[in-house]
């Protein structure tokens, strides 16, 4: 099947549904009962919220959903389904792929894709990794990805904070099919002029931190150049109170917190200026192939 032209397909808009404590880049590790109790769960406020923000501009998207909400928010996560949103994987531990064994990572794939299918009572196609994957050396996760069935995969974002080349998968950062059949779908990254190779169009700090003019031309160029670029959004970016647990190091924390209250009203921006579906219909030609 030969993929419809580019421009005639939305962007797909993507949801990490995480909360405010499975960050887990501090070293004491994940949080403890009693450091969620003290401030509570906030994943079902903030993710209704989101939602509505989308029913409004009558938008739907891929919910990466980590299965440690699935097991506390089964109705939540149905709801969003019955809403026309996909659901997908967001894995069971928020650990970055590079801080894993290969088997420890697969059985936590694994174990997360069984609650999601056990909360929908359906399979679910698609995976991102927790922290994205970050270059070539993480590429390893995506043979994991594909042994525990996934159809895609949408985790692989490189970064360079100095000029110059950045691996990429794919005709210039667009899909591409592995050899193990699993599609990855890249997020899209964006070369500046003075050589670095960034995420502008990708949504997320990005969306937080720069004027909205700024993601509004690269995702446009993005577009123009490549085709449907992959953005996403986390529930917790729009919400100012969401704190950060003991321990989580400083930088974390400022990344985390620039511009959550301006938020909205960007992202709400954006749903009126671009067109965003599911990954799956988005990307459609593609997967059934």
């Amino acid at each position: 099947m030969v993929p419809e032209p580019a421009m005639s397909r939305p962007n797909a808009l993507t949801i990490d549904v995480e909360d405010w404590f499975h960050d887990e880049s501090r070293r004491e590790g994940p949080a403890l009962p009693v450091e969620i109790a003290a401030v509570g769960r906030r994943v079902d406020r903030n993710l209704t919220a989101l939602l509505e923000l989308l029913a409004r501009r009558e938008t739907r998207a891929t919910l990466f959903v980590l299965a440690d909400v699935a097991r506390h928010h089964p109705d939540l996560v149905r709801r969003a389904r019955e809403a026309g949103h996909e659901i997908a994987c967001h894995g069971d531990r928020h650990l970055p792929a590079a801080e894993r064994a290969r088997g420890e990572l697969r059985e936590d794939v694994a174990r997360a894709k069984d609650v999601l299918e056990q909360v929908l009572g359906a399979p679910v196609a698609g995976f991102r990794a927790p922290c994205f994957l970050r270059g070539t050396g993480d590429l390893w996760a995506l043979d994991v990805i594909a042994e525990c069935g996934f159809r895609y995969d949408s985790s692989y974002l490189p970064l360079r904070y100095r000029p110059g080349a950045v691996p990429l998968l794919g005709n210039g950062g667009g899909p591409v099919r592995l050899a193990s059949g699993l599609w990855e779908l890249p997020l899209p990254l964006t070369r500046l002029p003075l050589g670095h190779v960034v995420p502008c169009a990708a949504g997320g700090f990005a969306l937080r931190a720069l004027p909205y003019a700024f993601t509004r031309h690269f995702l446009a160029r993005f577009e123009r150049e490549i085709g449907p670029a992959i953005v996403y959004t986390h529930p917790w970016e729009l919400d100012p109170a969401s704190p950060k647990l003991r321990g989580t190091p400083a930088y974390v924390r400022f990344f985390n917190a620039v511009g959550r209250g301006s938020l909205a009203a960007k992202l709400d921006r954006l749903l009126a200026d671009f067109r965003f579906a599911p990954i799956a219909e988005v990307f459609a030609s593609e997967l059934g192939s």
